[in-house]
């Protein structure tokens, strides 16, 4: 008799059930079992594949990087926060700026317009470069009126230097009179003339944004240049005490006429080379802003229409085309 190795003395059906399902026995899950698990001795797992099983670790560089990244939402929120505090104190500079201006556009159209200020001793004028001139240009403005007023210092020294080789009757030096004549007059003729011929031009170019002011900064301040680099050589008797004549003090023997006119000559060169740094510095400025000679002529007719004189000539023009002279 031939034994049925399939047979195990039970007639259950083995597809009747669903393993899978929840229809499965709980006999069937026992028998079964997909993941044995038993306790271990210290309160762990030991897994069906052995070994006790340990909780996973955290790499110490991984934690790290975890630092890292959350502080940088820190460090981006810090900096962000720090912007605009400074666009903050950027945008309340700005608006003082805006007050001030409106401030002084009032005055003038109420008829009021701002006490005179400069210069100091006898004001003649209205001069405040932090009120009138706008914020970005403020630092170009005042750098040229420090150059001016640098000018001014430089040409009383120049005078003191002439007077000294005057004094020191150098054998070597030649009309040292009329050098110191020539100079003392300077003390007015180009302080005035440098003022209000490329000082107050240029001031009012910034603060309007003229073409106009600008071409006669230009001219005049091109003229200063030639100006000052004339004063570096020293021709003698033209009211420089330059180069020429620290030399020819230097041939005489008169020591305080050589430290005198060597501190003129070292100034004058300073001050042409930083005259020319600060032309070179408003021409960029003057071609940035798409100013043109055109313009300037425009406005320069424009000007002189609205002029007292202009009126005039053009009531003068019209009474002679027709017959009326009352």
């Amino acid at each position: 008799m031939t034994h049925n190795p399939f047979a195990d003395g039970n007639d259950r059906d083995p597809f009747a059930d669903d393993p899978f399902g929840d229809s499965a026995g709980q006999h069937d899950r026992d028998a079964v079992p997909l993941h044995p698990v038993r306790h271990s001795g210290d309160g762990g797992f030991l897994g069906g594949f052995g070994g006790p099983y340990r909780p996973v670790e955290a790499d110490a560089d991984r934690l790290s990087d975890d630092d890292s990244m959350t502080r940088k939402p820190a460090a981006y929120a810090d900096s962000r926060e720090a912007e605009l505090q400074r666009r903050e104190q950027a945008l309340a500079a700005r608006e003082r700026e805006l007050q001030a201006r409106e401030a002084n556009v009032q005055a003038l159209g109420s008829g009021t317009r701002p006490a005179l200020n400069f210069p100091p001793v006898y004001p003649i004028m209205y001069h405040a470069i932090d009120v009138e001139v706008p914020i970005g240009d403020r630092g170009t403005v005042r750098t040229l009126f420090y150059l001016w007023l640098a000018l001014e210092g430089m040409l009383v020294l120049n005078s003191v230097a002439c007077l000294v080789v005057l004094v020191s009757n150098a054998e070597d030096v030649s009309n040292a009179g009329a050098s110191f004549g020539s100079s003392f007059v300077y003390l007015f003729t180009i302080s005035a003339g440098s003022f209000f011929l490329w000082y107050r031009p240029v001031y009012n170019a910034y603060m309007k944004d003229s073409s106009l002011f600008f071409y006669l900064f230009f001219i005049f301040n091109g003229f200063h240049i030639l100006f000052d680099a004339y004063m570096a050589v020293g021709v003698p008797g033209a009211g420089s005490a330059g180069m020429i004549v620290m030399l020819q003090c230097l041939s005489s023997g008169k020591i305080a006429g050589v430290v005198l006119c060597a501190i003129s000559f070292a100034l004058w060169v300073v001050h042409f080379a930083a005259s020319l740094f600060m032309y070179i510095r408003v021409r960029r400025h003057y071609k940035m802003r798409g100013h043109s000679f055109a313009e300037a002529k425009q406005q320069a007719y424009v000007g002189f229409a609205q002029s007292g004189a202009g009126q005039a000539a053009a009531g003068a023009y019209i009474r002679s085309n027709t017959g009326t002279f009352v």
